[in-house]
């Protein structure tokens, strides 16, 4: 009130000297008007507008290897196979300044959804990292997707996960003895005592009893570098190789109770569960999923950012791969000596790529077992395949078999992340099944439901809150072990049926049996509250205004974590109730679409009410003051996450 009285105080003091003045000066046979006295004003701010409520949202949480979020100095960009539908979080149009983020995470709002519900396609890219891919899918009755997506680094020497990389200048890789040299007309110079370079990424000996295995990518002379377009570089380019093991001898040792957090096969590009193209030649996929020998992200880039596609005509590059022996073969097909293992692999159980055995029995895979060999173009976020492999005795192994890998090895024309995996199409569509608590009652621990073999992982969790059911989309049709995991340990008693208080890995043959069936947790839920939460937008120009407006409720995407863990996603229209754990301390993560940025509050989960107030720039206009003293300025929200 003070600035508005001050204001009132002064036109007093004004209007009394006008008139006192006049009174000393007017004559009294005179009859001078007295002027109107100005009218006092005051600077109100004017309510401001909401975005418009959409028909759903989707979220990608981008994270490093660890499920870490990346730094705030590292630029993340998504680029969508179709952006039908689409808009930014205030519901506009999508632009290139929208589609990166240093926030490690993208929110958009999707205008409509069909009655078959959308899918959305997209790649994920940040410098220094290579790219990764998924899907989200939203409908009418599941309106909020999100997904966490995980990026390697293109350099990574010592990690917890068994991926190794590393990026080399190709001069670099030249042994004693050798010169290496480049020219866009020729290619690639290698002189002296060997007419190829190399460069090979191992796991270290430390991780023997997670993981085993190596690749290995060699150029040899007279080699092009040509882009896309067919365009020779025209300097030498940088050349990356990241290897991403198969853990299989993790999962072969791991004991019941004990449950992975961070895997090599949770960056895997696009997951393991997925859709190739259909065998049969039509434009048609088929699902299913991979069992992977091992993967070998490969990169030539020049320093101007041009990547190399092709190496020139009859011209290749070798890969060669150590592969684990304990991994999983769900497609066993041996290739009989003398035979051409493309020609043998089409006639007796595989059609590019996808097994035809029927009723196939899984075992570990042995020497002169047919391996098919698949691409993956890192800029579309596809997966083709390409040929198929043998596995052979490694050239380390002494006479008595007992070392860990075998090879595959294949020569490739093209550049791009390639991969040892045997694709095996779904058994059923879909199926659901209860989670039960000690108690068993429906289960609200937040958990991560873990889906495993020696060569294949799937973890899912729910991004909803609601830990009390699963439905499995894409299942494999493959044996797995089935793990549940909580705060690091797996907590799976087993079916309900068959529980007995003791922590266990269950093994299945047909997931597709687990339909409507109820799965039982050694650990009793925790207390849920239910708190509602406002999402509004207040003035945040205070100094520019005496009298201020209430907050506007505005509709925006909300993420919820707890520690560094993603648990939930919400589309806020305004105003929305969460159910949390009771005494947890969560970070909501709110959009702020004003600035393009993500804001965050300390959320405990209690049944207090909340607001998250997104600040914006209010329109300020000039009205009169009609009686009174004038309202006070002010924010108009209280910015309360409590």
């Amino acid at each position: 009130m003070g600035n508005n009285e001050f204001k009132l105080t002064k036109l007093a003091l004004a209007l009394g000297v006008t008139l006192s003045l006049s009174g000393c000066l007017s004559d009294d046979d005179k009859n001078d008007t007295v002027p109107e006295p100005p009218v006092p004003t005051q600077n109100v701010a004017v309510p401001p507008t909401a975005a418009e409520v959409q028909a759903g949202t989707i979220t990608v949480n981008v994270v490093d290897i660890t499920g870490t979020r990346l730094a705030d100095t590292v630029t993340a960009t998504i680029t969508f196979k179709s952006e039908d539908g689409l808009l930014t979080a205030s519901g506009e149009a999508l632009t290139d300044d929208t589609k990166s983020t240093t926030t490690s995470t993208f929110a958009y709002t999707v205008d409509s959804i069909p009655a078959d519900g959308i899918s959305y396609s997209y790649v994920v890219s940040a410098e220094g990292y290579l790219n990764n891919s998924g899907t989200l899918s939203v409908s009418s009755t599941d309106n909020v997707a999100a997904q966490e997506i995980r990026l390697t680094p293109r350099t990574l020497a010592d990690s917890d996960v068994a991926i190794v990389a590393d990026t080399k200048d190709l001069a670099d890789l030249a042994e004693d003895g050798t010169t290496v040299a480049y020219d866009p007309s020729t290619g690639l110079s290698v002189t002296g005592d060997k007419d190829e370079i190399e460069l090979k990424q191992a796991i270290s000996a430390d991780k023997a009893d997670t993981a085993v295995g190596s690749a290995s990518v060699k150029i040899k002379n007279g080699t092009q570098f040509l882009d896309t377009d067919g365009n020779a570089l025209t300097s030498a380019p940088k050349m990356t190789v990241a290897y991403f093991a198969n853990e299989a001898t993790r999962n072969d040792n791991e004991s019941e109770s004990a449950a992975t957090t961070n895997s090599s096969l949770d960056a895997f590009p696009g997951g393991l569960a997925l859709s190739v193209a259909n065998p049969d030649g039509s434009d048609s996929a088929v699902s299913g999923s991979f069992t992977s020998g091992g993967f070998v992200a490969i990169e030539l880039v020049d320093d101007e950012g041009n990547k190399v596609k092709s190496f020139g005509e009859g011209n290749s590059i070798t890969v060669a791969m150590e592969v684990d022996k304990k991994t999983s073969n769900p497609c066993p097909v041996t290739l009989p000596d003398g035979e051409d293992v493309t020609t043998y692999a089409e006639a007796n159980g595989f059609a590019s790529g996808t097994c035809t055995v029927a009723n196939p029995v899984a075992r570990k895979i042995a020497a002169g077992d047919i391996f098919p060999v698949w691409s993956y173009d890192e800029d579309v976020g596809e997966w083709t395949f390409e040929s198929y492999g043998e596995v052979t005795v490694n050239s380390n192994d002494p006479l008595d078999g007992t070392y860990s890998t075998f090879d595959v090895t294949v020569d490739v024309d093209h550049l791009s992340y390639w991969n040892l995996d045997y694709f095996n199409n779904q058994q059923c569509s879909s199926f659901s099944f209860d989670i039960l608590d000690s108690n068993d009652a429906a289960n609200t621990a937040r958990t991560t439901i873990i889906l495993e073999n020696n060569g294949f992982r799937r973890t899912l969790t729910s991004y909803t809150g609601d830990y009390s059911k699963a439905t499995i989309f894409n299942p494999p049709s493959f044996p797995v072990k089935v793990k549940v995991l909580s705060n690091g340990v797996n907590v799976l008693d087993g079916l309900s049926s068959d529980a007995d208080g003791n922590a266990s890995a269950m093994s299945v043959d047909n997931l597709c049996d687990l339909n409507n069936q109820d799965l039982k947790l050694t650990i009793a839920s925790p207390v849920i509250v239910s708190k509602p939460i406002t999402t509004q937008l207040v003035c945040s120009n205070t100094e520019e205004f005496d009298v201020g407006t209430d907050p506007v409720q505005t509709p925006t995407p909300v993420f919820f974590q707890v520690g560094n863990q993603f648990v939930q996603s919400v589309y806020s229209t305004g105003t929305f109730n969460v159910d949390l754990e009771q005494g947890t301390t969560y970070t909501a993560w709110y959009f702020d679409y004003n600035n393009y940025t993500w804001l965050t509050s300390e959320v405990t989960g209690n049944t207090t009410a909340a607001t998250l107030d997104i600040p914006t720039v209010c329109e300020v206009v000039e009205q009169p003051i009609t009686g009174g003293t004038g309202g006070t300025g002010g924010t108009g929200g209280s910015g309360n996450g409590g």
